[in-house]
């Protein structure tokens, strides 16, 4: 039996290597000895800690390593963990960092195995899907992961919340081109060694029917292995040889933003009390309470929040805000390609320096970097941002990431804050970034899709957060249900945009 949990892929010289290491070290031990080496393990646990970076990209550290708890770890590989790491470290098959008790943040993994490859014009390695040697392991492995999802209620609560749209996540109803993305993979001359990997393992997944997703409770999105796919690869993915297209609501969170300011000065307490119910975490319904019991509709904040409806609805935000950055620092940005400035990278999880061929592509980055940035952060292109929204705009998202204990001073004499105010701030710096997504999947998947497929039952949907995707033919129909859906909720009609994969 093969069990869709326990279904690796593995690349050929990665393979032929670990092999060969794991057969030269048990060489010299008895049959039954505790130190020999198990291939199913070795090649389950770096498998695992590429699975977790695939879809936790967000929780990547600065040096590409995931950090993953050893007390699952220790069950998966029944309680040998501290021997496999060690091998796998001394043959170079993977990295670690430290843990850190402190931060409660556990060890950090990375796959570091570079096999015979020397260049970017190399081609990649072939891939195939590993058969267990032990079927014993497999289904105490199957079962275990199985377990562990169950505690988590990831698949349930997914299926249970979005079984519409879970029930479209599996081989029979998407395909991939293997033999053109992977063809595509290696000729790319913009990719890295190590994106060309990590691009193919995301492609093999889907190739070999291995399925996952999990309604996050953190930001309450649907995240499965099409929300992980680059977009790059896009074009290679079908439905039953249906292309396919997806639709997403333009600027969507700056969008929603106005559309939140629109109920409030319309006074629409019911809109705004079922809105709050779709939040899932209590921690952002608390402080969007809190937020809301602050306003008042002063005649500056009214002009303040219409102004900023205007910009979002009737004109482009990002060229406004584009339009109306201080010149002296717009000149800072400029080279010969265009614009350059160091921007956070949710793949990396650090800032990076990158390209940008237009400002208006540099202000979009600029704008959700500030509406998710800290309360704290003062850098001068953050500053910029704040000089061109409205005064009634900022003091909303302020608010939202507002804590009692940012009022203590990061240090005074020797003195500095706590390690538990300290974690407050960190906690509370997220909780406007999880009101937007938490309120877009609200919206996106449980009134929108869920609506539109009761409709029409037959009708294949998938969604990557703010996009819906469906086969091409039916994307008229699917703008002329969103905009309704949303003006409803709203009050506000979005522009939908189409992308054809």
């Amino acid at each position: 039996m093969r069990y869709k949990n326990t279904y690796i892929t593995i690349e050929k010289s990665l393979f032929e290597d670990l092999e060969k290491s794991i057969n030269k070290h048990n060489l010299h031990y008895s049959k039954d000895d505790p130190n020999k080496i198990m291939m199913d393990k070795a090649v389950f646990f770096i498998d695992y800690i590429r699975y977790q970076r695939s879809f936790r990209k967000d929780e990547i550290t600065n040096g590409g390593y995931i950090r993953i708890p050893s007390k699952f770890l220790n069950i998966y590989l029944q309680k040998e963990l501290r021997k496999y790491k060690d091998f796998l470290i001394g043959h170079n098959y993977i990295k670690t960092i430290p843990y850190s008790k402190d931060e409660s943040k556990s060890y950090g993994y990375l796959v570091s195995f570079s096999g015979t490859k020397k260049s970017n014009e190399e081609s990649l390695e072939e891939y195939s899907a590993y058969e267990f040697l032990s079927q014993t392991y497999e289904t105490f492995l199957s079962k275990s992961l199985e377990k562990h999802a169950k505690i988590e209620h990831k698949k349930s609560v997914a299926d249970k919340s979005t079984k519409h749209l879970t029930k479209w996540l599996n081989a029979e109803s998407i395909q991939i081109n293997r033999e053109r993305a992977i063809t595509f993979i290696d000729h790319s001359k913009d990719l890295s060694m190590e994106q060309k990997t990590s691009y193919s393992y995301s492609v093999n997944k889907i190739w070999f029917g291995c399925w996952y997703y999990l309604r996050s409770t953190n930001d309450n999105r649907l995240h499965s292995n099409l929300t992980n796919l680059p977009s790059e690869l896009r074009k290679f993915v079908s439905h039953k040889t249906q292309n396919l297209v997806s639709l997403d609501i333009k600027s969507s969170q700056p969008f929603l933003l106005a559309g939140v300011f629109n109920l409030i000065l319309l006074e629409e307490t019911e809109k705004v009390a079922y809105l709050k119910s779709g939040l899932r975490s209590q921690d952002v319904k608390n402080q969007f309470s809190s937020v809301m019991n602050s306003i008042s509709l002063e005649p500056s904040v009214i002009a303040g929040l219409q102004h900023y409806i205007n910009l979002v609805c009737n004109q482009d935000i990002y060229n406004y805000i584009a339009s109306n950055l201080n010149s002296n620092f717009i000149e800072k940005l400029k080279d010969e390609k265009g614009y350059v400035d160091k921007v956070y990278s949710p793949t990396t999880n650090r800032k990076e320096e990158k390209h940008f061929k237009d400002l208006r592509g540099y202000c979009k980055v600029l704008t959700l970097e500030y509406m998710y940035s800290s309360a704290e952060n003062t850098e001068k292109r953050l500053n910029e941002i704040n000089q061109v929204l409205p005064d009634a705009v900022n003091k909303f998202i302020y608010e939202f990431k507002y804590c009692k204990e940012l009022e203590i001073p990061k240090r005074q004499g020797k003195k500095r804050r706590t390690k538990r105010q300290r974690e407050k701030i960190q906690k509370t710096k997220k909780l406007f970034a999880k009101f937007l997504q938490q309120l877009e999947a609200f919206i996106m998947l449980d009134i929108i899709t869920k609506e539109l497929s009761k409709q029409n039952l037959k009708m294949f949907m998938a969604t990557i957060h703010d996009s819906i995707i469906v086969t091409s033919g039916n994307e008229k129909e699917v703008e002329l249900f969103m905009k309704k859906k949303v003006f409803e909720i709203l009050g506000l009609e979005p522009e939908i945009k189409w992308e054809y994969w």
